[in-house]
């Protein structure tokens, strides 16, 4: 049996663990439940205004944007880009470091809503943290303060390595079956108060 953290990548020394589509809940399931049970707390004080995020990993699949989010129907991305970071590999899933003079190739989506907003935080869990970037769209508009998650933890611990993320072998081999993305079982509700 693999061991996984509590934010859904490895622990140092052990490799990622595989879905089987025999078991009952999914490693997303797994990542809402592992947040809700750490006592999970958005980040964000300020008031949440939509705004555009760019995605480089899991997000970028339509369907799992769709189930994380909620929507009734499947989202329409753009592609687009950001300078300054690259990716470095926590298991199966991307994270974002710091990088002069590079650039990430990935997906664009609008966030409508705070509850939206909130739903990404607990997917992408404390191992990743929100923070501003520019986003530049294929069509060459420039996108100020867009929004994406890099990785918090150290920039040369050993749970990460240099490697790309490939969407096509993600949803070949490590993708839940997203069913019904209204489906009870295959999803958290996030209850937000509003004070």
């Amino acid at each position: 049996m693999e061991v996984t953290s509590v934010h859904g990548g490895p622990k140092t020394g052990s490799s990622p663990s595989i879905y089987h589509p025999s078991e009952r809940t999914s490693p997303m399931q797994q990542k809402f439940e592992a947040a809700t049970k750490a006592n999970y707390k958005p980040s964000t004080k300020i008031p949440y205004k939509p705004s555009l995020w760019f995605f480089y990993g899991t997000l970028m699949d339509p369907e799992i944007l769709q189930s994380v989010l909620g929507l009734p129907e499947l989202p329409v991305l753009q592609k687009g880009r950001i300078h300054g970071f690259k990716i470095r590999m926590w298991g199966v899933y991307p994270t974002l470091v710091p990088c002069d003079g590079c650039e990430v190739e990935g997906m664009v989506y609008k966030i409508e809503s705070v509850l939206q907003f909130v739903r990404l935080e607990e997917y992408e869990t404390s191992a990743y943290r929100w923070c501003f970037c520019t986003i530049e769209m294929d069509d060459g508009t420039i996108v100020e303060y867009g929004r994406t998650f890099r990785w918090t933890g150290d920039l040369d611990s050993k749970e990460l390595e240099d490697g790309e993320f490939d969407l096509s072998r993600y949803q070949k081999f490590f993708k839940p079956s997203m069913g019904n993305a209204n489906h009870d079982e295959d999803r958290i509700d996030i209850i937000v108060q509003v004070n």
